[in-house]
């Protein structure tokens, strides 16, 4: 919903690979379709490809970039950029990461439960919770290839947050915490929650409404971020403000499958011939 979110949820999710990796990340949530995306890694470049659009890490250029397949353009821009216009005064995220010690078995693969939790400021100021459920396995194929990625690329990741000290320094707890685990997610499942929702609710409600236009003004804009607008916009709730005794406001459930350690071509992570610059 916010930049900082955002950036928090990007380095969960680039857990990824020093040697080639890919593989295939389904997420559903309440609301819409599932979402299949094919995640690949190589070298120092991260590509998710959702299809119709993909968006290209590059940890040495420190750029990110997205395609628009459908209109058949891309942007670049900055990672030190994401955080333009975010708030710096704010008090950085509290990060806590634990292994609970329950096992289960995700698409065949036994798994153990981490749990990670980030306490941060929302819009308008009110508190907000980020909880990752993770069910970890360290029988994916290649899977130590993640720990050597995040190893080599630690400097690049924190400096996602780079005009905010707090945010800079919540990152690297987080890659020092998911960097410790015997293994990858097969299964994570992300809620956003609102804690002691009944005292905060005027803030929480000043700051539903602020990230609502701030959302429908991107819808507006038009472009590749248009589409994540709508479905960040599908998943707030509806004029309350946030959900009472700490319900999640919005709930995504992602697993991993189809993973494959082999060397990928140097295409998958290039911009597609006749795609213009916007």
């Amino acid at each position: 919903m916010n930049t900082a979110r955002l950036l928090l949820l990007a380095v969960a999710a680039s857990f990824a690979a020093h040697a080639d990796f890919s593989y295939t990340q389904t997420m559903k949530s309440s609301q819409g379709a599932p979402q299949v995306t094919k995640v690949s890694f190589k070298g120092a470049r991260m590509m998710s490809d959702r299809g119709d659009t993909a968006v290209l890490l590059d940890f040495t250029a420190q750029t990110i970039t997205t395609l628009n397949k459908t209109a058949k353009t891309y942007s670049v821009q900055k990672m030190g950029d994401l955080m333009a216009g975010a708030p710096s005064g704010s008090a950085a995220p509290q990060v806590d990461f634990k292994e609970t010690g329950q096992k289960k078995t995700v698409n065949g693969l036994n798994c153990g439960q981490s749990i990670m939790t980030m306490a941060m400021d929302g819009p308008g100021g009110a508190k907000m919770q980020i909880e990752i459920e993770m069910w970890v396995s360290s029988e994916v194929p290649g899977w130590q290839n993640l720990r050597a990625f995040y190893q080599k690329n630690d400097n690049a990741l924190s400096a996602m947050g780079a005009g905010n000290p707090g945010m800079q320094h919540a990152m690297a707890e987080m890659q020092k915490k998911m960097a410790s685990m015997n293994g990858m997610p097969v299964e994570q499942i992300i809620r956003m929650k609102m804690p002691s929702a009944a005292a905060q609710m005027p803030q929480m409600q000043a700051g539903m409404d602020q990230a609502r236009a701030k959302l429908e003004e991107m819808i507006k804009q038009g472009g590749p971020q248009a589409d994540a607008a709508r479905q960040a916009l599908a998943r707030m709730p509806g004029g309350s403000g946030g959900a009472a005794g700490g319900r999640p406001l919005f709930e995504t459930t992602t697993d991993s499958s189809n993973f494959s350690a082999a060397e990928l071509a140097d295409a998958v992570f290039a911009i597609p011939a006749g795609f213009t610059q916007k």
